[in-house]
């Protein structure tokens, strides 16, 4: 017979084969759906935001070319020669406090100052609908300024009333619905307040030293010259420090954010379709046990092996093409639906199309996975002979699927490794995940082994009824295996990320109580050191640590440019952009050296520097290497002599960067101050320096730590969806494990009852067999989900572990309940019914 006429058979008989419906493959196509849903809708949603980042990067940005400085406006020189270059709009933005003049409630606020070109792409939606040139100007005795809504709730008040913000007093003219040049941001100090560029100056906020951002956008006639003005102006003025970027830069650290969403959820989505994969194996199992006599029929009609295999791969192929497609075309519909839901309320523009390469990405794993997962039963089928399938077992210890069958899984298992590592943007974490996914397969399954041979090890116990538990384990073609792999992978990583959300939570809330600061006071000038030290002292038990502070960005490290240098990646943030730094004579109170000596507190000399023990590390420098910061236009080359071990969590005053005296003294400056106080005297200290000093912005750590929860809340919000698809997925495998192994457990039913075992009897033996499978499996989970959760919190996230017994039982109670229930269910049709027609049909 030619592989021609194989076909053709072959597609005919799978053509019948589906004619009486899809009985039996509701758990493989749920599955494949699951999985390659998951990761369609990932992919979908990353690539629509990356497009709707690209077409409105103008917008993003503010314009085709941004220059951004810190503490200080460009020269003259330099404002003249950028407004030749096209449309000028200069905005300033810095973190101030506002009080409501009505019940004088103060909060801190992100101030936002613009001129009249703003904005110069995009729109600026306000409510009631109005020109932002009329709500923010100056009428009477007041300005005009635009809020946000959560701006209003936090002080108390409504648009008409009026705030004071420094010297100057504002009316509120409108609520800011959206703003075209603000990206995604997952954390910020306080509400949004617009105002206009004449009214900062108004307020007096802006003296020498004030930690305000200068941005100035231009829109160019051609925005594709963006680029090559970017390399002129850092040619014409080389020393400036500023920074640039174009159009095509836009939001570079959404993108950042949505490679790294994309990655770990897409690899959160293949461990869900991976556990499927024991649910596509379970369906495939279960659909050819109850196919034994056609196939036994089919092979003493003369039909070879090859043709029984090509006929059910067609038709798993087939069906596996059905549950992905459902899956990629559900996942690619998730832009169009956030879209039209949420509209402008969405954090990122999303730009909804088809994105053919995620979407074959997609159908591919999920297509592997159903041939990775059906080849060994199909194999075995295969091999069986006629014999062996009249009597009715599939399973044979001693028959295999093959070497073909086991290199051609080698394939699609390869195939699948390289299409998760080369698609994903962190080819190293994928890596790992391989690695990882392989290691526990492999454990699980040996485990699921052990645990049956151990139980069959075991001595009788008296009860007949925990016999024949006991025996239902170990007992040939049991799916005690199945299911302990099956339950167990899923419920790890229940465990994996229920556990590690709730260190991160403890760690944030057990930060408080353990001597963090009160409150966080910033742009403190020069002569207000003096009162405000006087004033605080006036509270019992308070103590104050305060630092002179400048900003300022690496530019060289160890004389290499930061463009060329080599940094590891979980320091980068170091260089992305300015930097807190401040300088000191004596070594602050708590210092850890880890290397070198503190300077001599009357050092004069070149500048030295104090660098932390984990940026020296990731910049690859140490003891009498160099750094280069630009701070206010002037590149300062310091030898680092001493490394520090700072422990960032406590939340104390510290820096990264510490110079020695004899640089900075000079330099424009304002001071830092962390202020410990009594928790009766919070609100009563807060009151008097906000009154007293209106420049100075406080931060509460507790609001602080509260926006931090806040934001890993939402980002395990989209975990725990994950983990609860390979949950719901490994729910869905268990039913095929059970249900593949269901008419092996109604005839042991039968014979049951017919030995003279009432219902309860059956009922009891069973549901003995599913809780001491379901213990298993919620052991096994605890302790390998544990030491996963372990291993993340203490390597990659560098966080303290604790074990929650709420969480360990939380998963053997969902392990024992779903294998009782699943396990009783599928028996209860043969409790039921009368043996003698059941006997009849065998």
């Amino acid at each position: 017979m030619n592989q021609v006429s194989i076909a053709g058979q072959a597609f005919r008989l799978v053509r019948r084969e589906l004619r009486s419906g899809l009985r039996g493959f509701g758990v493989f196509l749920a599955c494949l759906f699951l999985g390659v849903f998951a990761i369609s809708a990932i992919g979908s949603f990353s690539a629509a935001a990356r497009s709707g980042l690209l077409a409105d990067a103008g917008a993003l940005l503010g314009g085709d070319l941004e220059i951004r400085l810190s503490q200080r406006p460009v020269s003259p020189e330099q404002r003249t020669f950028l407004s030749r270059q096209g449309q000028l709009s200069e905005v300033l933005e810095l973190r101030t406090m506002a009080a409501n003049l009505n019940n004088d409630k103060r909060a801190l606020v992100e101030l936002k100052a613009v001129d009249s070109s703003y904005p110069l792409y995009g729109t600026l939606p306000i409510e009631p609908s109005q020109l932002p040139a009329m709500a923010l100007s100056h009428t009477g005795s007041t300005f005009g300024a635009l809020v946000e809504q959560s701006f209003l709730q936090r002080l108390d008040i409504k648009v008409g009333e009026q705030l004071r913000v420094g010297e100057a007093t504002f009316t509120i003219r409108g609520v800011l619905t959206a703003e075209p040049d603000r990206s995604l941001r997952a954390f910020h100090l306080g509400p949004r307040l617009l105002i206009s560029r004449d009214a900062l100056e108004a307020s007096g906020l802006r003296q020498p030293g004030s930690l305000v951002t200068y941005r100035y956008r231009l829109k160019l006639a051609d925005r594709d010259q963006a680029e090559s003005l970017k390399l002129i102006l850092q040619e014409r003025f080389p020393d400036t420090g500023w920074r640039l970027r174009s159009w095509r830069e836009a939001a570079p650290r959404v993108r950042f954010f949505l490679d790294r969403m994309e990655t770990n959820l897409s690899l959160l989505g293949l461990c869900a379709l991976l556990v499927g994969g024991l649910g596509v194996s379970g369906a495939v199992r279960g659909y050819l046990n109850g196919k034994l006599v056609h196939i036994a029929t089919m092979k003493c009609l003369g039909a070879s092996s090859r043709l029984i295999f090509t006929t059910y791969l067609l038709q798993i192929l087939l069906l596996g093409t059905i549950g992905a497609g459902a899956g990629l075309l559900l996942g690619s519909s998730v832009p169009w639906l956030l879209t039209r839901i949420a509209g402008n309320a969405l954090p990122v523009p999303l730009h909804p199309g088809f994105y053919p390469l995620t979407l074959l990405v997609s159908g591919s794993f999920g297509l592997l996975i159903a041939l990775l997962f059906s080849l060994k039963e199909l194999g075995i089928a295969r091999r069986i002979p006629p014999a062996m399938l009249f009597r009715g077992y599939l399973e044979n210890k001693r028959t295999g699927p093959g070497k073909k069958i086991w290199l051609a899984i080698s394939i699609c298992a390869l195939i699948l490794a390289l299409i998760a590592i080369f698609s994903s943007s962190d080819k190293q974490l994928a890596i790992w995940f391989i690695m990882g996914a392989g290691v526990c397969f492999v454990l699980f399954r040996l485990l699921s082994v052990a645990v049956i041979y151990l139980v069959h090890l075991l001595p009788r116990p008296k009860s007949p009824r925990l016999q024949l538990a006991q025996a239902n384990i170990n007992r040939p073609g049991a799916p005690a295996g199945g299911i302990i792999f099956s339950l167990g992978l899923g419920l790890t990583a229940l465990v994996m990320i229920a556990l590690v959300q709730t260190n991160l939570n403890d760690m944030v809330n057990d930060t408080i109580p353990e001597g963090a600061p009160t409150f966080f006071f910033l742009d403190i000038q020069p002569n207000q050191v003096a009162p405000l030290e006087t004033l605080l002292a006036e509270y019992p038990d308070s103590r104050i640590d305060r630092s002179p502070t400048l900003r300022g960005r690496i530019t060289a490290i160890a004389g290499i440019p930061v463009a060329e240098a080599q940094i590891a990646s979980n320091v980068s943030w170091a260089v992305r952009g300015d930097r807190f730094l401040s300088y000191s004579a004596a070594m602050p109170t708590g210092t850890q050296l880890a290397a070198g000596n503190w300077w001599p507190r009357d050092y004069s000399g070149p500048p030295q520097l104090s660098l932390t023990s984990d940026l020296a590390e990731g910049f690859g420098v140490g003891i009498g290497d160099s750094l280069t910061v630009n701070i206010l236009g002037r590149e300062i080359s310091a030898e680092i002599v001493n490394l520090r071990n700072v422990d960032w969590s406590s939340l104390n005053l510290n820096f990264a960067l510490l110079f020695a005296p004899g640089v900075l003294e000079n330099a424009p400056q304002t001071h830092l101050a962390a202020v410990h106080l009594p928790a009766e005297t919070e609100d009563e200290a807060y009151q008097a320096v906000t009154e007293r000093f209106a420049n100075i912005s406080v931060i509460s750590t507790r609001d602080v730590l509260q926006n931090v929860s806040r934001t890993l809340n939402r980002i395990g919000s989209a975990f725990q969806g994950m983990a609860g698809i390979a949950l719901l997925t490994g729910f869905l495998v268990l039913i095929g494990a059970v249900s593949a192994d269901q008419h092996r457990r109604i005839h042991d039913a039968v014979i049951f009852k017919i030995c003279g075992a009432t219902r309860r009897d059956i009922l009891l033996i069973f549901a003995t067999e599913f809780t001491l499978l379901g213990i298993i499996a919620g052991l096994l989970s605890a302790l390998i989900g544990s030491l996963a959760a372990f291993a993340i919190l203490k390597g990659p996230l560098n966080v303290p572990f604790s074990l929650h017994p709420n969480v360990i039982l939380l998963t053997l109670v969902v392990g024992i309940g779903l294998t009782l229930v699943l396990g009783l269910f599928g028996t209860w049709k043969a409790l039921g019914g009368k043996p003698a027609g059941f006997l009849r049909s065998e």
